[in-house]
């Protein structure tokens, strides 16, 4: 059984287009990122928000992907972006 996520990231004002292109930039990364079965971005209309909707194969591949380098740089260069973040219940 797939485990899903989904997080909720308000962007810091002026910053929306930043976080826009780190989220799909990272969506181009991660979907190729072993256990990662489907990684999609949406934005909201008011383009400060975005939700991330995240699909893995177990919890094991989200723990392998939680040591790579490429989860390090993006929540390294998420923090300058984002204003809050909200993670939804997983399912």
């Amino acid at each position: 059984m797939s485990i899903v996520k989904q997080t909720v990231y308000i962007a810091n004002q002026s910053k929306q287009n930043d976080l826009k292109k780190l989220l799909f930039t990272h969506l181009l990364n991660i979907k190729k990122f072993n256990g990662c079965l489907n990684y999609e971005v949406y934005e909201a209309d008011d383009e400060l928000e975005f939700l991330v909707y995240e699909e893995w194969a177990s919890e094991e591949a989200i723990a392998n992907y939680k040591q790579s380098q490429e989860y390090e740089k993006f929540m390294g260069l998420k923090k300058v972006l984002v204003r809050r973040e909200e993670i939804l219940p997983s399912f």
